[in-house]
C-alpha cells in the first residue's frame, strides 16, 4: 500500500538536506558567509522536523510515537531563532535592540522543558494510544490532549516572530531589497493556517498532520532566492560604486593606482600595495570570522598650505602625520598614503562596534597636534571616512570604494568631520550619477526653458532690464532651479552648452520683445565662471548678437567674483575683450566676497548687484542698513550702477530709493515669469503712468513661481536660494 504522505515527508527531507548542501558550497564561492550558514541550519533543522514528524505519525507504539514528537519539538523550536537571526542579517542597519538573542533564550527553555514534561512542551496530559484512519486509507499515529502553558507561550513567541518578519520584509522593500512578496505572504498565510490546525490538532478537535514544515519549504525557497539575489546585487552596487570613483578621480586629476609598491615621500606602501595587502587581510579575516576596518583620513586644505606657504611646508606635514599615525597602530595594522593629500589605514579584529569610533578618535589627535615644519607650527585638521568589513563590502575595492565615499560625506559636511560608511551613501552615487545623466540629455530634450525677473528704475517704476533665468523642468522631479543643477554642470564639464543655449534663447526673446516696442529694454545673463575661459567666446557672444540685429549694449553679462579665483590675470583680459564688444559687466552678489573692492578696481565692470543677504536684513539690522548706504555711495562715487536684489517689501524699496538706489529687483515687482507672462508683465509697464506706478505687478496663475523641490537625489544638489 502507497503512503502518499509519507511520501510527502521524505520528499520534503531530501529537499532541505539538498538545499541545506548547496548553501554549504555557497559559503565558499559567494559572501556573507554567515547569511548561507544561517540558512543551511535552517535547512537542516527544517529537515530533521519533517523526518521526526514521520516517525511519529508512522511509528509501530505510542512510547515511539512520544520519542520521535520529542525530537520533533526539539528541531522546530531550533528554527525559531535562526529565523530571527537570518531576518537580522538581511537588514544592512545595525539595530541596538536585536529580537534573536530574546528568541533564542525563549527556544531555549522550551527545548529544556520539553525533556522535562512527561509528554514534551506541548501536553500536560495526553489521550490514550489514539490511532485515526485518513480519508485516503492511511492510519497515523497522533499525540492528542490538553496543551501546556508552555506551548501557549511558545505560541505567543511564534507570533511575535511573524511579526518581526513581517516588519522586516516591509523595511527590507523600502530599502530598495527585491523580494519574491507573493511566495513570502503566501507561506506566511500557509503557517498561521497550518499553526491554527496544529493547535485544534493538539486539542483533539480534528485530526490533521503537522504542515507548518510544506510552509517553510516555500519560506525557504524565497529566502534563498532573496540572499541570492541581493549577493547578486550588492556585488553590481560594489563595481558600480568603484567604477564611478575612478571615474571620478580621473576628472579630479587625482592619483589612481600607484605601479611601485611604496610612496616616495613617506615610505609607506602606496595605493596599489594597500589594495594588495588588504585582501590577503581580509582573506584572513574571513578564515577568523573577524571585523575588520578600513580609515582614510583627508588632510583638510593640504593643498591651501602647499599653495600659501610651500610645497615643501605640505610635504612636511605628510610627513610628520605618517611618522604619528605609525606610531600609534599596531604592528598587525596596516597604514598606507593612497593619494595627494590623506592616507589610509587597515586596522584589523575589531571586536566591538564602538571600537571603529574610539580608534579614530585616538588617531584624530596625531592631526590635532601641532607640526613643526620647521619655519613655523601648523595646527590642521583631517577628515575620515570608515567602512567595516564584511558589513561595507567583501573584497578588498569595495571596501575602500566604501570609505571613499563617506570620506567625501565627511568632506563636504565640513573640516575635520568623521563619517562611516551606509548603504545610502552608495545608493546617493549612483542617483548622482543617473542626475547627472539626466542632466546631459535635458538639453536635446527641450526641458530646458528661460524665466525672466525684471530690474525697475527706482524712481520711475519702468523696466530698465530683464534678467534671464535657466530652469529645468525635469520629467521626474519637477521644476528645478539653477541653484541645484548649475554647479553640477560646471563640475561635469555641461555648462559651455547650457550657457550657448541661455545666451541665443535670451538674445532672440529680446528681439521679440524689441519687435513689440520695447526699444530700451536690455537682456541680463548670468555667466559662468566655467564660460569665461573658453576660447572664441566673445566671438561667437557677437555672432548671436548680429544674429538677432542686437547691439552689444543691449545684453549684460552677470559675473561672480570667483571668475578670479583661479587665473586673475587671464580672467581680467577675457573680460576687457567682452567690455571691448561693448557688453555691459556686472558683478553679481556683491559684497559676499573676500575682496570685493579689489574686484571693482580690476575688472572692467559697469555696475554691480547688491546681495540680497543685506537687502534681507536692512530693515532689523543697522549693520546692514549701512552697508547698503555704503554700497550705494561706493557706486556714485565710482560712476557705477547697482541693483539691489531680493526686494521684497514697500519698506526696503523706500529705504532704497531713500539712499539713492537706481534700481530694484525682486518679489515686490515680480517674481520669474516665463515669457508669455513677462510679456504680459511688459505690456502693463508700458501702460501704466510713470508718476503713480508702484511697480508691482499681480502675476497670473500661469506664471512660473518658485517652490519647494521635493524628491530630487540629496547628493546631486545644493540648497537652491530665491532668485
Amino acid at each position: 500500500m502507497t503512503s502518499p504522505l509519507l511520501t510527502a515527508y521524505l520528499i520534503s527531507v531530501g529537499i532541505m538536506l539538498m538545499t541545506s548542501a548547496h548553501a554549504l558550497l555557497l559559503t565558499y564561492r559567494s559572501k556573507p558567509a554567515h547569511l548561507n550558514l544561517i540558512f543551511m541550519a535552517i535547512c537542516l533543522s527544517l529537515g530533521c522536523f519533517q523526518f521526526a514528524c514521520a516517525r511519529q505519525y508512522y511509528a509501530p507504539d505510542a512510547a515511539s510515537a512520544l520519542v520521535a514528537h520529542r525530537w520533533g519539538n526539539v528541531f522546530w523550536l531550533a528554527i525559531l531563532p535562526l529565523i530571527a537571526l537570518a531576518m537580522e542579517s538581511l537588514e544592512a542597519e545595525r539595530r541596538i535592540f536585536r529580537i534573536s538573542p530574546w528568541i533564542a533564550l525563549a527556544s531555549l527553555a522550551g527545548i529544556l522543558l520539553n525533556f522535562v514534561m512527561p509528554y514534551g512542551y506541548r501536553f500536560s496530559a495526553v489521550r490514550p494510544d489514539h490511532v485515526v484512519l485518513m480519508p485516503w486509507g492511511e492510519a497515523l499515529r497522533f499525540i492528542q490532549g490538553s496543551t501546556s502553558l508552555v506551548n501557549h507561550a511558545m505560541g505567543f513567541t511564534s507570533l511575535l516572530l511573524a511579526v518581526y518578519c513581517v516588519l522586516s520584509v516591509r523595511r527590507l522593500q523600502r530599502a530598495g531589497v527585491r523580494l519574491p512578496v507573493r511566495i513570502l505572504w503566501g507561506s506566511m498565510l500557509i503557517m498561521i493556517v497550518s499553526r491554527v490546525l496544529a493547535a485544534l490538532s493538539d486539542d483533539g478537535v480534528i485530526a490533521v498532520p503537522y504542515l507548518g514544515g510544506f510552509a517553510f519549504i516555500l519560506i525557504s525557497a524565497a529566502f534563498s532566492f532573496t540572499v541570492r539575489r541581493e549577493m547578486l546585487t550588492r556585488e553590481l552596487h560594489e563595481k558600480r560604486a568603484i567604477r564611478a570613483l575612478a571615474n571620478e578621480r580621473r576628472r579630479k586629476g587625482l592619483p589612481g593606482p600607484g605601479k611601485r609598491g611604496l610612496d616616495p615621500l613617506t615610505g609607506l606602501p602606496d595605493r596599489h600595495n594597500f589594495i594588495t595587502r588588504l585582501d590577503a587581510m581580509i582573506r584572513d579575516h574571513e578564515l577568523d570570522d573577524a571585523r575588520l576596518a578600513v580609515f582614510l583620513f583627508d588632510i583638510d586644505r593640504l593643498s591651501a598650505i602647499k599653495a600659501t606657504h610651500s610645497v615643501e611646508t605640505g610635504n612636511a606635514v605628510l610627513c610628520a602625520g605618517a611618522r604619528r599615525l605609525q606610531a600609534r597602530i599596531r604592528e598587525s595594522d596596516l597604514l598606507a598614503r593612497t593619494q595627494g593629500d590623506g592616507f589610509a589605514l587597515a586596522a584589523g579584529h575589531i571586536r566591538t562596534e564602538s571600537a571603529p569610533a574610539v580608534l579614530q578618535a585616538k588617531l584624530a589627535g596625531v592631526f590635532e597636534e601641532a607640526i613643526d615644519t620647521g619655519d613655523m607650527a601648523l595646527r590642521i585638521t583631517a577628515s575620515c571616512g570608515i567602512a567595516i568589513f564584511p558589513e561595507h563590502g567583501h573584497t578588498a575595492e569595495a571596501l575602500f570604494a566604501a570609505a571613499e565615499l563617506a570620506l567625501q560625506e565627511a568632506r563636504s559636511a565640513g573640516a575635520g568631520q568623521t563619517r562611516s560608511f551606509s548603504p545610502a551613501m552608495r545608493e546617493d552615487l549612483r542617483e548622482r550619477i543617473q542626475f547627472e545623466n539626466d542632466l546631459r540629455n535635458a538639453l536635446d530634450l527641450g526641458q530646458f526653458f528661460l524665466c525672466y525677473q525684471p530690474q525697475i528704475c527706482a524712481t520711475t517704476g519702468r523696466t530698465m532690464t530683464m534678467e534671464a533665468l535657466i530652469r529645468w523642468q525635469h520629467p521626474e522631479y519637477g521644476l528645478i532651479g539653477p541653484c541645484e543643477f548649475i554647479p553640477l554642470a560646471e563640475s561635469a564639464g555641461l555648462i559651455k552648452r547650457i550657457g550657448a543655449w541661455v545666451i541665443e534663447t535670451a538674445c532672440a526673446q529680446l528681439a521679440r520683445w524689441r519687435a513689440d516696442g520695447h526699444e530700451q529694454l536690455r537682456m541680463a545673463v548670468n555667466l559662468s565662471a566655467r564660460q569665461l575661459p573658453e576660447p572664441g567666446l566673445a566671438e561667437r557672444i557677437g555672432e548671436v548678437l548680429n544674429r538677432h540685429r542686437l547691439t552689444p549694449a543691449d545684453l549684460e553679462l552677470e559675473i561672480t567674483e570667483s571668475v578670479l579665483m583661479q587665473d586673475s590675470e587671464r580672467s581680467t583680459n577675457r573680460l576687457m575683450a567682452l567690455r571691448r564688444l561693448g557688453l555691459r559687466l556686472s558683478i553679481d552678489d556683491f559684497g559676499t566676497g573676500y575682496s570685493s573692492l579689489s574686484y571693482l578696481r580690476l575688472l572692467p565692470v559697469q555696475a554691480f548687484k547688491l546681495d540680497r543677504s543685506f537687502v534681507d536684513t536692512m530693515e532689523r539690522s543697522e549693520t546692514s542698513l549701512e552697508i547698503c548706504d555704503s554700497a550705494i555711495r561706493l557706486a556714485k562715487n565710482l560712476g557705477l550702477d547697482i541693483v539691489a536684489e531680493g526686494v521684497e517689501t514697500e519698506t526696503q524699496a523706500q529705504l532704497l530709493r531713500e539712499m539713492g538706489c537706481p534700481l530694484l529687483q525682486g518679489y515686490l515687482f515680480s517674481r520669474p515669469l516665463d515669457a508669455a507672462s513677462a510679456g504680459l508683465f511688459l505690456a502693463a509697464d508700458r501702460s501704466a503712468r510713470p508718476a503713480t506706478r508702484s511697480g508691482k505687478y499681480a502675476p497670473r496663475q500661469d506664471e512660473v513661481r518658485a517652490r519647494p523641490l521635493s524628491g530630487i537625489p540629496a547628493a546631486a544638489l545644493r540648497p537652491g536660494q530665491q532668485e
